[in-house]
């Protein structure tokens, strides 16, 4: 992780910031925005905590990955995406996981 900022003037890293391989007593959200089967990589995606306010935001990786690093419990990532997509997904983190959310968009 470089920490510089990305083109589009957003300060995390696009995709989010790098997991360990190890997560140990941390609880990570993460996934994929495809369309069609294919990675979308313009957009963002958001993650809102469990009474939908906004608490963190990464741009979308090449691969259409982002990751958070988050406290345990219920969260929403909403992805942002060209056309108009603003898709919401349910996600339940916990401690010394990886929770996997895919949107197909």
């Amino acid at each position: 992780m470089s920490g510089a900022v990305s083109a589009d003037g957003c300060g995390a890293p696009a995709g989010g910031a790098a997991r360990p391989a190890d997560v140990g007593n941390q609880a990570v959200v993460e996934g994929h925005v495809t369309r069609d089967g294919e990675a979308v990589p313009v957009g963002y995606a958001r993650l809102l905590n469990e009474g939908g306010e906004f608490v963190a935001e990464v741009p979308l990786g090449a691969d259409g990955g982002f990751r958070f690093f988050a406290a345990p419990g219920s969260w929403t990532v909403r992805v942002l995406a060209p056309g108009g997509v603003n898709t919401d997904r349910p996600v339940t983190a916990e401690t010394g996981q990886v929770a996997a959310v895919e949107v197909s968009v």
